[in-house]
């Protein structure tokens, strides 16, 4: 197996302090719950939170949608410990291919009462969507192609990749 570099670690360092920018822009005044999908996004969510100029809680929140190597229902497997009444909240996740996570993730934390949800994702990968909802934030738009590094997995190996790279068979 070969790794191809997608995007390296200066550029991934420039956009996330673009998207810090841009975020802290939109939330200007605003004390921010940021809700991190793990685990892929904890890396992401680290570098973006430390570079956000606002007032800021962090919480996390897991979901799993396979059982061995094939894709079942989509679950709740960790919610967030955050109380979401009213509350303006940022969802971070690693990578919006179908969709489905992100939702998913989307519409628990609306049912939990939070005021706002906007989302915030390092990747959108260039496959067909299965849902409406389109990320509010986004760093990069990459092929469809396996990707690990900067947090992403390849069978829980890779997260600790200072860059994206994209897996050859």
């Amino acid at each position: 197996m070969n790794l191809k570099v997608l995007i390296d670690e200066e550029r991934l360092k420039r956009r996330v302090k673009e998207l810090s920018e841009e975020i802290t822009e939109y939330f200007e005044g605003e004390e921010l719950l940021v809700v991190s999908l793990l685990k892929g996004a904890f890396i992401f969510t680290a570098d973006l939170v430390r570079l956000l100029g606002l007032e800021t809680q962090v919480d996390f929140i897991s979901l799993k949608s396979y059982s061995g190597s094939s894709k079942g229902e989509l679950r709740l497997t960790c919610p967030p410990s955050s109380d979401l009444k009213g509350k303006k909240v940022l969802l971070v996740d690693d990578i919006f291919d179908t969709g489905e996570s992100l939702e998913f993730a989307y519409k628990y934390l609306l049912s939990k009462g939070a005021e706002l949800v906007k989302s915030c994702v390092l990747l959108e990968k260039e496959v067909e969507k299965r849902v409406e909802l389109r990320p509010d934030f986004v760093g990069f738009k990459v092929p469809n192609c396996f990707i690990v590094g900067y947090g992403l997995d390849l069978n829980e190996k890779f997260r600790d990749l200072p860059y994206l790279a994209c897996v050859e068979e």
